[in-house]
Formats: C-alpha cells, sequence, structure tokens
C-alpha cells in the first residue's frame, strides 16, 4: 500500500471563507427536525428527514457536512463518507471534513485511504500536526512503523499524561530495532492515572508481569463501566506487546477479547462525530489488519505447486526488496552452477 502525501493543491483553497450554514430555512428546519428524531431514537424517520432535506439546496456543503456527521452517529460510515466527498467538490480547503472523511474511512477499515484524508487535513491545518494521534496509530497499522514511530515521538511532546503513546511507540521501535532497544527507550508518561496502566507499563518495559496488570484491574471496588474500561485496556494492550514480540496469534486473541468488550459496553465504538475514533473502533479494525498478517503468513508458509510465486508476491510486499534480491542471487547462482555441471557433461 502507498501513502499519498499531498502537495500544495491547497495553497489558494486554504483562503476560501467558511460555508454559509442554512441558506434555506425549508433545509435548516428538515435538519432540527432529524436530530429531535435521532434524539428519540428513531434513526429511520432521521434517515429519511434528512434525504428530504439534502434535495432542497443540493449545492449546499453544508448539509453534506451535517449529514454525514450524522450518519457517522448511527455508524453509516459508507454514507458518511459519500456525504464528505460531496462537501469537498464544492469546498476542497474544508480542513475538518478530511479528518471527518478519514476517522469514517478509518472505520470502514481503509486505513490507507484515511491516513491520505489525515494528511490532507494537516496539509490545510499544520498546527494541528504534533497533537494528531490518529495518524499515527493509522501508519503503525499500516506497518510503516518508522513513520508511525518519528510522529509518536512528536506527539509526545504535546502529550504527557497518555501512555497509550508509549505503548504504541514501543510496537514501532520493537517491530524496526528489537525488544530490548524499545524496552531502553520506553516513553513514560506521569500524568498517567487510569488503571492498570502503570502496570502495563511496567510489563512493556520488562520489570512487570501480566498478573500485576490482572490484580491492578481487580483493585479497589470498580463499578461495571470502570471495570470494562480496565478491562478493554488489559486485553488491548497485552494484545499489542504480544505483537511487538512478534507472536501475531496471541495478539490476535487479546485484541479480539478487547473488542467484544468494546462491542458489550456503551462509549467504546463510534459515536464521535466530530473526527475522532474510539477504543474499539481502533480495535476492530486493528484485529482485521492483524488478520491480514496471519493470512499472508499462512499463504507463505502453505504455499504449494506454484508458491514460488506466491512467495516472491510476499517478499515483495511484505519482507522486503532486499529479501527478493538474495533470492534472485541465489537462483542466478543456481543457473550457473546447473550450465557448468551441463557443460562437464556434455564434455
Amino acid at each position: 500500500m502507498t501513502v499519498v502525501i499531498l502537495g500544495s493543491v491547497f495553497a489558494e483553497a486554504q483562503q476560501e471563507p467558511p460555508p454559509v450554514p442554512f441558506p434555506k430555512v425549508e433545509q435548516e428546519e428538515l435538519f432540527l427536525q432529524a436530530i429531535e428524531a435521532l434524539d428519540t431514537g428513531k434513526t429511520d424517520t432521521m434517515v429519511q428527514l434528512l434525504d428530504r432535506a439534502v434535495p432542497l439546496d443540493p449545492n449546499n456543503p453544508f448539509a453534506y457536512v451535517k449529514r454525514g456527521q450524522l450518519f457517522d452517529l448511527i455508524g453509516n460510515n459508507s454514507r458518511a463518507v459519500e456525504d464528505f466527498s460531496k462537501a469537498l467538490a464544492y469546498r476542497p480547503a474544508f480542513a475538518d471534513v478530511y479528518q471527518m472523511r478519514g476517522c469514517n474511512q478509518f472505520k470502514l477499515g481503509n486505513v490507507n485511504a484515511a491516513v491520505q484524508d489525515w494528511q490532507a487535513f494537516l496539509q490545510l491545518k499544520p498546527d494541528k500536526e504534533a497533537e494528531h494521534w490518529q495518524i499515527c496509530v493509522g501508519f503503525a497499522l499500516l506497518g510503516h512503523y518508522e513513520e508511525a514511530r518519528k510522529r509518536f515521538d512528536w506527539h509526545s511532546t504535546t502529550n504527557t499524561q497518555d501512555l497509550e503513546v508509549a505503548f504504541w511507540h514501543f510496537l514501532c521501535v520493537a517491530r524496526t530495532e528489537g525488544l530490548e532497544v524499545a524496552r531502553e527507550r520506553i516513553k513514560s508518561a506521569p500524568e498517567e492515572k487510569r488503571v492498570p496502566m502503570t502496570e502495563l507499563h511496567a510489563l512493556f518495559a520488562g520489570k512487570g508481569t501480566e498478573a500485576d496488570v490482572w490484580l491492578a484491574v481487580e483493585r479497589g471496588t470498580p463499578d461495571k463501566a470502570e471495570r470494562a474500561k480496565r478491562e478493554f485496556f488489559a486485553h488491548y494492550y497485552l494484545g499489542l506487546l504480544r505483537q511487538s514480540e512478534g507472536k501475531l496469534d496471541e495478539a490476535k486473541q487479546s485484541v479480539k477479547e478487547a473488542l467484544s468488550i468494546a462491542k458489550a459496553n456503551d462509549g467504546f465504538i463510534g459515536d464521535s462525530p466530530g473526527g475522532q475514533l474510539r477504543g474499539g473502533d481502533i480495535a476492530r479494525v486493528h484485529l482485521q489488519q492483524i488478520d491480514q498478517q496471519l493470512t499472508e503468513q499462512a499463504a507463505w508458509e502453505n504455499r504449494g505447486p506454484g508458491g514460488v510465486a506466491t512467495g516472491l508476491a510476499y517478499l515483495a510486499t511484505g519482507a522486503g526488496i532486499i529479501l527478493l534480491i538474495g533470492y534472485a542471487l541465489r537462483q542466478q547462482r543456481r543457473r550457473d552452477t546447473s550450465l557448468e555441471l551441463a557443460e562437464k557433461s556434455s564434455t
């Protein structure tokens, strides 16, 4: 997968004024009714009202933005992406819409498209780059660990209370320079208060145990919501640690457990129309990425007839061009040896 670095196509567009929200009162009224329908749980009615509202002024980009946000709220991410794209066709410098479309692309599992949208957002709002953690996660999930590491380094200068940054940074260093280096360079977050983050940090650093993490989860008398958060963090970041160690099967199981908790409790998935992601959103896409890696591994390990071609494809995409070149050199040596033997046998 190739991440496109966007150029300066937005330079002139940056000067465009913000759109007028609702020039037509009738359109605004239908949107207000749609929001009321959503508040009462009538999502079908909400969609019907929105689909009546937008055609009243089809050239109003804000109408597409607002409808996209409401689709995001009910988890209809594909329609949200469609609406945000229509808004951007009218207003290509609508920075926040790139951010929102990127989050919806991510929720759909389109991580590469999400990263491209976030890059566009940051082209238009470069002052947001240091605090933009979503693009850091996106690069890490795509396997661009060095780029992700650099961005997490930058992000950590503005975020001193979040050990999740330390854990993602650990993954990036471990996959590029090894576990020992990752342990030596693990970041700290002295203002982190969530449980069991301190115990997870000690485990990542090689100074704690998994038992310590689960004892912390049980500490005190957490209510249902607090327990769900603790168990989610424990499972998810144990999965990230296993991935850092190259144990993808174990990583998958832990991330899957975290996702089950997210699905069973409120506040972990979706419901973030302002251009954000929640833990459950990330866990779901992360699980998809791990499954893809395991599938590629299985294809490489179990290749049968025609497996050389499959193996070469895997090497080219997964293990790097250096291994591919090494394979080609070995093949050349074999051909040279075969020619020598053929010449000897013919004399």
